[in-house]
């Protein structure tokens, strides 16, 4: 049976802080000096090259990018902070539920995920200083970002049915593949490469699938404009259900006290 209460939960994810500040600063740290650097590179070379505006539309993909890939990868660093047997032992004892305990190690990625926006917001008050310097036009990324996504702009109107259908399929994939991470993060007993593991495990699957079910470029576009939509919400069911079995396992996986192997927990 799941237990949870929110002040014994709150008592675990202070110790969590407390345990693992080493980890979350530096981990500020090398997102700062990355995004510092990327940003440099693209504002200051950019601006000779083909005028002051220029650089930051790279800026922004680049940005963009990082936070998706960190947003599907995220729950793979559930253990990432943890230095072998002696911090799992520790957290093993401590006074809480499983399930607590799993929902705090999980809430890592969404931590990090917090660093990684102050980081972008120091290395980009970094460029717009050492711009304004040398004596570029400068602009804050940050700006540039808000300029290009703002959701003011999109005309909703002309988003149809099918499309919103199919962002939505999207999403669905897009927490599947979260769960993935989740259930590689406690399957594989190493932390450090569970991600990569898991993202072989993921392509040999996508293999597996195409070669059982290949589906050509035009059979996808007929399937936006025929009675085929009703597969595509089949797909979200399916996919969503997987989503959740793939969560409880990893819950599950989690719970056990005794990993027997060298390569999985199991």
């Amino acid at each position: 049976m799941i237990q949870f209460n929110i002040h014994r939960f709150a008592k675990v994810a202070r110790w969590s802080l407390t345990n693992d500040k080493s980890y979350y600063m530096r981990t500020l740290l090398q997102m700062f000096v990355v995004l510092t650097l990327i940003f440099l590179f693209f504002t200051t070379s950019f601006y000779w090259l083909k005028g002051a505006d220029t650089g930051y539309r790279p800026c922004c993909v680049v940005v963009v990018m990082m936070f998706f890939i960190q947003v599907a990868l995220g729950p793979s660093m559930m253990f990432n902070s943890m230095k072998g047997k002696h911090d799992m032992q520790a957290l093993l004892l401590l006074p809480a539920s499983n399930f607590e305990k799993y929902l705090m190690r999980y809430t890592t990625w969404i931590y990090v995920l917090g660093l990684t926006f102050v980081a972008f917001l120091g290395a980009d008050l970094v460029q717009y200083v050492i711009n304004w310097l040398i004596g570029n036009n400068p602009q804050f990324v940050t700006g540039a970002l808000f300029g290009r996504l703002n959701p003011f702009t999109v005309n909703w109107e002309a988003i149809g049915s099918k499309k919103v259908t199919v962002i939505n399929a999207l999403i669905i994939m897009f927490l599947w593949l979260q769960s993935c991470f989740a259930l590689g993060a406690t399957f594989f007993r190493s932390h450090k490469y569970s991600w990569i593991l898991t993202l072989l495990v993921l392509i040999f699957l996508s293999m597996v699938q195409t070669w059982l079910f290949p589906i050509s470029y035009e059979n996808q576009f007929d399937m936006l404009h025929g009675d085929a939509m009703t597969l595509l919400y089949i797909s979200d069911a399916v996919y969503g259900i997987w989503g959740i079995v793939n969560y409880w396992l990893s819950y599950k996986i989690f719970c056990r006290t005794q990993n027997i192997g060298k390569f999985v927990n199991l």
